[in-house]
């Protein structure tokens, strides 16, 4: 009985430090992929951001988007960018922008002007 509490310990204690690991980790890029559908991406058209001020601008414009209600039912996205372990399709113009998860396509977010526009630079 006692030998199976101490390894029960362990166990926890070894699972637990291996959690903590993944929380210093921060992104050193971003991979952006024009998109021919939502299954198939454009050859040869990745490009990597590894600046750390694209990285935030990025991350900004992300986590700023403004989710919208109801179903969604989207054209094909223009890009598809990798960002901290998730991957979002992203619609954008000059006015505009939507980001959908990749694992949730019913939901759709859209971005401030601000974020377009700062997205919109980094593709130039």
């Amino acid at each position: 009985m006692n030998k199976y509490l101490t390894i029960s310990i362990l166990l926890f204690a070894f699972i637990s430090s291996l959690s903590g690991c993944s929380k210093g980790i921060k992104e050193v890029e971003v991979n952006v992929y024009e998109m021919e559908s939502f299954s198939e991406v454009r050859e040869d058209s990745l490009v990597t951001f590894t600046d750390k001020k694209a990285i935030k601008q990025f991350k900004k414009a992300f986590s700023s988007a403004k989710k919208q209600p109801g179903a969604v039912d989207m054209a094909d996205p223009q890009y598809k960018v990798e960002l901290g372990g998730k991957s979002f399709f992203l619609w954008l113009s000059q006015d505009h922008g939507t980001i959908m998860d990749v694992e949730d396509t019913n939901t759709i977010y859209s971005l401030t002007g601000k974020s377009v526009k700062s997205v919109n630079n980094m593709f130039r």
